[in-house]
């Protein structure tokens, strides 16, 4: 496979990473999905903090791999940031690892997150764990292009996580930040580049695109490496051959030209539907009404109630289906909403 330096300072890493958030919780598939990593030279491994039995269970395995891995700890987790958790969670993960490579410092443009007082508070506590040789490089992972190219204009970080695919190509905004990370020397790591499987299926049919297009689409950017994040091991052999496809399956071209096309009536939850007059936040509704297969609705249901505007607050104005590149029925996601939610 080939190997990408982590920035200007870090270590060599595989240019297939590994997101382990989704993965089943089985010790045969962990087992063999680490040692998949191993043999195929996928070296970068993300970890995030995730239930106490998880690492119970699963940390032994994480060690077991250690020495032939560039680890990835997240300092903070989900929406707890306050600095005890941070440090509780982050110091059970090197209990079972020894060393991280990488500090990521999670969502670092998530509530209250957004303001230095706990960025600063966290860059100080991670220097400890770097001068006690615990960590290597510190990192933060982001969701906004502008706080993210803050960060790494700042020069506090190395290490910049943030969701990169083919559906932001032309994202004057992320294009710009993916600039100033090379400018700056800061190891870029792409998450998301499946788009959350979306770009693999629309409407419930698939659409052509493979592993390789996507991820050769980012191979041919200034990224480090990317962390697909599989649930089974079968998902991560199929993002493994990516690796060795023949440039004709890599070939990306013909599909970031025919894109729009393959995912037409798809919604993507790239929000420029918004802003809305009402102040429905559309994107992220109809994501949720898109979790419902296989989901837990009353999960689901309770993640919408946080919502402060319903999305039977619509007046049917139609200003988001103007807006929309992928000829979204938006009126009837909404009206779906209201029928499972409300």
């Amino acid at each position: 496979m080939e190997t990408r330096t982590l920035g200007k300072n870090g270590p060599e890493v595989g240019v297939i990473g590994l997101g382990t958030e989704h993965l089943e919780r089985s010790p045969e598939t962990m087992d063999a999905v680490l040692r998949a990593a191993v043999e195929a030279g996928a070296t970068y491994i993300d970890l995030l903090y995730v239930e106490t039995d998880y690492w119970e269970a699963f940390g032994p395995l994480f060690c077991k791999y250690s020495d032939d891995l560039v680890l990835a700890a997240h300092w903070g987790a989900g929406q707890r940031y306050d600095l005890d958790y941070c440090r509780s969670t982050f110091d059970n993960m090197l209990s079972y690892v020894g060393r991280a490579e990488v500090a990521m410092m999670t969502m670092i443009d998530d509530g209250d997150r957004k303001g230095r007082p706990w960025r600063d508070a966290s860059l100080e506590r991670l220097r400890r764990y770097q001068e006690q040789g615990r960590v290597g490089l510190i990192g933060g992972s982001a969701h906004d292009a502008a706080i993210a190219r803050e960060a790494v204009s700042s020069g506090l970080i190395d290490v910049l996580m943030f969701p990169l695919n083919m559906l932001g190509q032309d994202d004057e905004q992320t294009l710009g930040l993916i600039q100033t990370c090379a400018d700056h020397g800061a190891g870029l790591v792409a998450m998301k580049p499946y788009h959350g499987g979306t770009l693999f299926w629309a409407n419930g049919q698939p659409t052509g695109i493979t592993p390789a297009h996507c991820l050769h689409y980012l191979f041919s950017l200034p990224v480090s490496t990317t962390v697909p994040g599989p649930k089974t091991l079968q998902e991560w052999q199929a993002t493994l051959r990516a690796a060795v496809a023949t440039p004709a399956e890599r070939d990306y071209r013909p599909v970031l030209g025919s894109l729009h096309d393959r995912l037409a009536g798809q919604c993507v939850y790239c929000h420029h539907c918004e802003p809305c007059p009402e102040e429905i936040e559309i994107g992220w509704i109809i994501w949720h009404v898109d979790q419902v297969p296989g989901g837990d609705l009353k999960q689901i249901r309770e993640w919408y109630g946080g919502f402060p505007v319903k999305a039977s607050a619509c007046t049917q104005c139609t200003i988001c289906l103007e807006r929309c590149p992928f000829g979204v029925e938006i009126m009837a996601k909404l009206k779906q909403a209201v029928e499972l939610f409300e």
